[in-house]
């Protein structure tokens, strides 16, 4: 009797159908990553606007509570102006609230230290602002300190264990200043009174009465601008903050400043206009001072572009030609571009004042009315 069986044979795959296999994998993945890199970078994007967001209803909560004042350099931050006995101002130094700004220009540390629980020390609130509540696409490292404080060595202590990261978040400068003062004096957080010379240099003698208005004198605000909503024009066209990164020194170190008192108009927390040039966060033009590489640190998100919050509380993301362009956002109503001073804009900026912005006289300055 004989028995048939059918044996099977397993057959392994030929050299032609491996390397097949390998190709479509490696084309997949040539195929999928970009995307996926493009998911990630797009849910980045969606978590910096919610936190900005959130940055514009912490100004608005902070307004509901202080006289629709918002929270910048003469509101929350005003005390840093006066000078202590000793000649230096230390008011920021050793306090332990974590609503006490970390520099007169903080504006984070008002609206938002309670609520997300800031540290009591200085440097470490500085680590909850840059590391704690940073948009997810700042992720450089700064390289150093600069600036002049007695708890100078606690920043370093804690720049050695967890980094500070770069600045996520910006102010324009044009908004955290006030206008020419009307009559003698001007008290910030207090309001205007007549023939207050005498307390006003005592107080403030550092900051003179008759402010030109605006950051390097290139955006001047208005006489007897206030940092109020009812006087930054409309709320849905004005920036309140947005995505940016400063200082990027020479040699491509970042770094940022830890002086309790710093320029009203610049610092760590807040940004001359946009379309000047020579604007070290978001500016052109590397020849004025500024690094190549502070475009990338600043338009951050796809396509080039950066948030911003508005002070009516919503979001918009702009590209880097929309932020070199538009002017009207980065001022208070009102305010006067400098015509001496149109040169030192960026080409799109220049076309867009000349062909959409009225000629006007601001406190004896010829130039263009920003709506």
């Amino acid at each position: 009797m004989r028995t048939s069986c059918a044996v099977q044979q397993k057959q392994a795959f030929t050299l032609i159908e491996l390397l097949v296999v390998i190709a479509i994998i490696a084309l997949l993945i040539g195929i999928l990553l970009p995307a996926l890199g493009q998911a990630r970078s797009a849910a980045r994007s969606l978590v910096d606007q919610s936190q900005l967001r959130s940055i514009g209803q912490g100004q608005s909560f902070y307004m509901s509570s202080n006289d629709d004042k918002y929270a910048c350099t003469t509101t929350s931050g005003w005390k840093g102006h006066v000078p202590n006995p000793s000649g230096g101002n230390q008011y920021y130094v050793g306090a332990t609230s974590a609503v006490t700004p970390v520099t007169l220009s903080d504006f984070f540390s008002p609206i938002m230290g309670e609520e997300l629980g800031f540290a009591a020390t200085r440097a470490d609130r500085m680590a909850n602002i840059l590391n704690d509540f940073a948009d997810p696409a700042a992720r450089v490292l700064n390289d150093e300190i600069f600036g002049s404080a007695t708890d100078k060595s606690d920043f370093y202590e804690v720049a050695e264990s967890r980094g500070y990261r770069q600045v996520s978040y910006l102010m324009p400068g044009a908004f955290s200043v006030w206008g020419t003062p009307i009559g003698g004096g001007f008290v910030p957080g207090q309001g205007i009174t007549q023939g207050d010379e005498a307390r006003y240099e005592k107080l403030y003698k550092a900051i003179p009465r008759t402010w030109k208005g605006g950051p390097a004198s290139q955006v001047k605000t208005p006489r007897g601008f206030r940092n109020r909503i009812d006087q930054v024009g409309n709320p849905s066209q004005k920036i309140v903050v947005a995505d940016g990164t400063r200082y990027l020194a020479s040699g491509n170190v970042l770094d940022f400043e830890v002086a309790p008192v710093t320029s009203s108009a610049n610092s760590t927390f807040t940004s001359g206009t946009p379309q000047w040039m020579g604007n070290v966060a978001y500016g052109q033009d590397s020849s004025q001072g500024t690094s190549p590489l502070n475009q990338e640190l600043s338009f951050r998100h796809p396509n080039n572009s950066l948030n911003a919050a508005f002070f009516d509380g919503h979001t918009e993301n702009l590209t880097n030609t929309e932020v070199w362009t538009d002017m009207a956002r980065w001022a208070p109503q009102g305010s006067i571009v400098d015509g001496s001073a149109i040169s030192g804009l960026t080409e799109e900026a220049q076309e867009w004042v000349t062909e959409t912005l009225s000629q006007g006289t601001l406190n004896g300055v010829n130039g263009y009315m920003i709506p």
